[in-house]
């Protein structure tokens, strides 16, 4: 061990002399502590929260849309066929897809409703709902009816449907119970439409509120016959191998096809710019803790060379170097940023499981998710320990230098007065 990093580390520890300047030692190590604790429980909040938003936004829609609203896209086949021609080396899958909205009615329950209609086996392809969806046999319920359709026969008279789990609480509905729809088919005793009943066959959760609290799944079949479409579907739904190439691929995509083309970091885009303009701010307002605890170091390593000027003096009588005074002072102030820097990373973990295991915390419907997400993000806890021990480190140069201008004569000549 190092002759500096022997005494930095002597300096540190409490005795009758230097009490004081512990206690202050003490305070500065447990102000980075807070200072790192904080910043890093503030990044994996954020972080947390929008991988956990772009997971689910990516298990409930497809990286890429492609379609025609409300006209729709004849011959689904042959775009699919094409598409897969043109893109094939980047997508795992295309599903065609039925898009509209709607009001559902349970007994005197009356709810707007978004209607999608899929196709459950192509679907998986492009992202796999049942993950989503419970229970998962609910799905076998609607390819059952595209089967039915690819054979030639009616579907069901009562239909399947799969809806959101926010919207069965608000329509009071559960597995098994029949609900309505409004068809847009005119009939002469009711100009706004007529009622279709379908059967509840399973739950949608994807944990976004406003799908969950909206959402009507159907077979593709059952979607057209509700909306009269004949054999039109509102567009495709395009899945990547690499959902972060969308932005790529889906403009290439515009310059091949006279469609409108939709990715899926578009779909809440406003969310996740505002989530990035409050990581940088939230960020800059945490790290001034711990730029207050650097000052705390920067008082606590002045006192220590004002206490110390007698064994700085000894120090240099005895051959020590002004850059070897220098080190000691700049390894003390590093010392005790690593150490607040640990007990920061400790505490924050704490906190974080507390957050995550503990949701005392509720979020308004505006956030989407009903719950503060926690990250893990070992980038995260290195890179803010790393900053916590740079800025301590930083702190302590000016006092360092103060302690090699220290003279052994005059530092001898004031040790002596104490």
């Amino acid at each position: 061990m190092a002759i500096s990093t022997f005494v930095a580390m002597r300096y540190l520890k409490t005795n009758r002399e230097n009490r004081f300047f512990s206690w202050i030692a003490f305070l500065s190590i447990i102000g980075i502590a807070i200072g790192v604790a904080a910043m890093i429980v503030v990044l994996s909040v954020i972080n947390g929260f929008e991988s956990e938003l772009r997971s689910r936004f990516l298990a409930a829609n497809a990286h890429i849309l492609a379609y025609r609203f409300p006209a729709g896209l004849k011959n689904p086949d042959l775009w699919q066929k094409t598409i897969e021609e043109k893109f094939g080396k980047y997508i795992s899958g295309v599903a065609p897809f039925v898009h509209f909205d709607t009001m559902g009615r349970k007994d005197y329950i009356i709810h707007a409703m978004l209607i999608k209609g899929v196709a459950p086996e192509k679907r998986k392809h492009v992202q796999d709902l049942g993950n989503i969806i419970r229970p998962k046999t609910a799905l076998n319920s609607l390819q059952a009816e595209i089967q039915l359709s690819e054979d030639g026969l009616s579907l069901p008279k009562v239909p399947s449907i799969i809806i959101g789990k926010g919207l069965a609480s608000i329509m009071q509905v559960n597995v098994g119970d029949t609900i309505e729809l409004i068809s847009p088919k005119m009939e002469s005793d009711n100009p706004f439409g007529q009622l279709k009943p379908f059967k509840v066959v399973g739950l949608y959760d994807s944990g976004l509120q406003h799908y969950d609290n909206k959402l009507g799944i159907l077979s593709i079949p059952a979607a057209q016959e509700l909306f009269n479409m004949g054999d039109i579907v509102t567009g495709i739904e395009i899945g990547l191998k690499n959902p972060n190439n969308s932005p790529e691929i889906a403009g290439l995509m515009s310059q091949e096809f006279q469609i409108s083309i939709k990715e899926w970091q578009s779909y809440n885009r406003n969310i996740f710019e505002a989530m990035r303009n409050e990581r940088t701010v939230i960020g800059l307002i945490v790290a001034l803790v711990a730029f207050v605890a650097s000052f705390n170091i920067l008082t606590t390593l002045f006192v220590s060379v004002t206490q110390k000027q007698r064994d700085i003096a000894v120090l240099k009588a005895l051959g020590a170097t002004n850059g070897q005074v220098l080190v000691l002072f700049i390894k003390q102030s590093t010392f005790i940023g690593t150490i607040g820097g640990i007990l920061g990373v400790l505490l924050a973990l704490f906190l974080a499981k507390v957050l995550e295991t503990i949701p005392f915390i509720r979020l308004p419907d505006i956030y989407l998710l009903s719950n503060l997400p926690v990250s893990y993000d070992w980038r995260v806890y290195l890179g803010v320990t790393l900053s916590g021990i740079g800025i301590a480190t930083v702190a302590g140069i000016y006092p360092a230098i103060t302690a090699t201008r220290v003279s052994p004569t005059d530092g001898l000549r004031e040790g002596r007065r104490h």
